[in-house]
């Protein structure tokens, strides 16, 4: 098992696998979104969309841009993606006619929240109930509160930025990881739908990235603190956990008792007052029973679920370094992903292009799979 995971998280080996996992992605939303206009040919989408990333790759070791760019040029683009970001937030004038749903999902149900109401047991105008977590809805209420829940997008993206400038020496590496995420055709399809699916997943990578880069040698150094965030990280996304459980399981088991017990009190503390929140306005525990989140968020069956949080809970205690972190996540997550596809499939038989095949769960490892591949980038060049 170890010569294995040796050679999968070989520097040149690992940058290869996450660059594939990354490409496939956003050529999935190429292909679907792609072929549904007529202005440029499919072919020569493929082709430039090809070229770029092939472009991209060939250049993650080159000393001449190493040296040439500055911390300027980081700011700049991220600047650049910023102001691009907050347009594609204004891009859908009616995204009622277009069948999206996901932005008025979040926005009703957080108007519901904030008012004390129900969330669970009323539809949108497609006829999709709600499947919001609270701590999702937590960390939406300040764009919701500005006016627009596409800015969500925003805010992640400058996150995922300043994650990436805190983690990253290298001006190079951060340059690469900004524009990974800032030309992704996924997250471009997330702004303008106004959706917040990967928002969830940069949270969730940012929080590791912050928490290592503050507390390397002892994570557990603010145990309350920690509880209170994985309290609110783990009710973002069902999935969010699996990288959680590889990041903090192995450190959790070897810290002390006193800071277990703090850990633990606040964690749970937290998931309570949350799901008390969303759970207390329902008129009976009836309702409750038939339409709550545990019911409706989940991206898989729960069998395919315990398989992966298994994968998760033993991965974990192969994880020597930061980078084990995110190479083991975005794959056990991308795979995870990729289950509820195939289950969708092969309940429903939804083809490639039908509105309803579930191209955008698999970009949940989208963060992972940027951070482990610049990870794995400095690793083949040190």
């Amino acid at each position: 098992m170890n010569r294995i995971l040796t050679f999968a998280k070989n520097g040149s080996v690992s940058s290869l696998i996450m660059f594939a996992i990354y490409f496939a992605i956003n050529f999935l939303f190429l292909t679907k979104y792609g072929i549904r206009q007529s202005v440029v040919p499919l072919s020569i989408l493929v082709i430039i969309f090809a070229a770029v990333h092939l472009l991209i790759f060939s250049l993650r070791k080159n000393p001449v841009l190493a040296k040439k760019l500055n911390i300027q040029w980081v700011y700049i683009l991220t600047a650049v993606f910023t102001i691009v970001y907050i347009i594609f937030c204004h891009i859908l004038k009616d995204p009622y006619q277009m069948n999206i749903d996901r932005w008025q999902t979040l926005d009703f149900s957080l108007e519901f929240w904030t008012h004390g109401r129900y969330i669970y047991d009323t539809k949108n105008f497609i006829g999709n109930w709600s499947s919001y977590l609270p701590g999702q809805l937590l960390l939406a209420l300040p764009f919701y509160l500005a006016g627009n829940v596409g800015y969500l997008q925003v805010g992640a993206f400058l996150l995922f930025s300043y994650a990436v400038m805190v983690k990253f020496k290298g001006n190079f590496t951060r340059f690469t990881a900004i524009m990974m995420l800032g030309i992704s055709l996924a997250y471009i399809y997330e702004a303008v739908c106004k959706s917040d699916f990967i928002s969830s997943f940069i949270f969730s990578a940012a929080f590791i990235l912050f928490w290592h880069a503050m507390f390397k040698d002892d994570y557990f150094q603010k145990p309350v603190l920690l509880g209170i965030c994985l309290g609110i990280l783990c009710l973002t996304r069902s999935v969010a956990i699996i990288p959680l459980i590889i990041f903090l399981l192995k450190p959790f088991l070897a810290t002390s008792i006193n800071r277990k017990i703090k850990t633990a009190a606040a964690f749970l503390g937290t998931v309570c007052v949350l799901l008390l929140s969303i759970l207390l306005p329902a008129e009976n525990i009836d309702d409750i029973i038939l339409h709550n989140p545990l019911n409706l968020q989940g991206q898989s069956n729960l069998w395919v679920m315990l398989f992966f949080l298994t994968v998760a809970v033993f991965s974990s205690f192969y994880v020597r370094k930061i980078n084990d972190v995110f190479y083991f996540s975005t794959c056990i997550v991308f795979l995870v992903m990729l289950c509820f596809v195939l289950e969708k499939y092969l309940a429903f038989g939804y083809g490639f292009q039908h509105n309803f095949f579930s191209t955008t769960y698999l970009a949940a490892c989208l963060p992972f799979s940027i951070i482990a591949y610049c990870l794995s980038v400095e690793q083949e060049i040190n």
